[in-house]
């Protein structure tokens, strides 16, 4: 079979994905916003209201990015929330590394907030982080549209 012909030519080569809720590339364009603030966390000689403060405002604009450059057909609300989780996931494994490495755990926003507040603080701090994210990230797609 070649190119030319027509019966090759209307094969589909590969799904589409327009059916799927998560769009990996707006959640990975969303996770740079995350990667600066964790960066900026480490590098920088910030105080630990200040990381945090940078934290939260990046994963805004991430949970923006991620919804404004979503499909039609994916949840922007999902993907906000997919960019502060995957975030999270982040700053765990960079803490980890961080153990084992040079550096204090203590510099990521995440471990700073999870050894300052109480179990039912911390985990009231974390679902609040994912509602905002949801929220930037509709708020993103209305941006869009």
């Amino acid at each position: 079979m070649s190119d030319e012909d027509p019966a090759y030519a209307r094969k589909p080569r590969s799904r589409s994905g327009a059916d799927r809720a998560i769009d990996g590339g707006a959640v990975a364009a969303g996770l740079c916003f995350g990667v600066f603030a964790t960066f900026v966390s480490i590098v920088g000689p910030l105080s630990g209201a200040a990381r945090l403060s940078v934290t939260a405002l990046c994963l805004v604009c991430g949970g923006l990015a991620a919804g404004y450059l979503t499909r039609p057909t994916a949840s922007g609300a999902l993907q906000g929330a997919l960019v502060v989780c995957s975030t999270a996931g982040l700053m765990a494994a960079v803490s980890m590394s961080m153990t084992y490495g040079l550096g204090s755990p203590r510099r990521v926003p995440l471990v700073l907030a999870y050894e300052t507040l109480a179990p039912p603080a911390f985990a009231a701090l974390g679902t609040l982080a994912v509602c905002l994210g949801a929220l930037s990230g509709t708020l993103g797609v209305g941006l869009r549209g």
